[in-house]
């Protein structure tokens, strides 16, 4: 799948409302044969972006791109700013008590 790469091609709409997505925009995307896209409207604009069903793979590319920012998870000091609540408290916050 390609990140942010911006490009333009020309394409009809039909009087039924279809439009070919040209093969190479296609591509660039990752769609290949028959899939489900999401189609919204923006202002002016119609976005269709292929629908992700594959929530493992979507996993593995989302834990991909997390490690490879380097940022390290809780590495900062958390020091005095960390209260602990009462149980009685946080009960009745939840709701758990009258």
């Amino acid at each position: 799948m390609c990140h942010l790469v911006n490009s333009v091609e020309f394409a009809r709409i039909d009087r039924q409302g279809r439009i070919v997505i040209p093969s190479r925009l296609r591509r660039m995307i990752g769609i290949e044969g028959e899939a489900e896209v999401l189609v919204r409207v923006e202002g002016n604009r119609i976005v269709i972006e292929p629908l992700a069903r594959d929530l493992e793979e979507g996993v593995k590319r989302w834990l991909a791109s997390a490690l490879s920012s380097g940022v390290e998870p809780l590495s900062g000091d958390v020091g005095e700013s960390w209260k602990w609540v009462s149980k009685e408290y946080a009960e009745r916050k939840l709701g758990l008590l009258p």
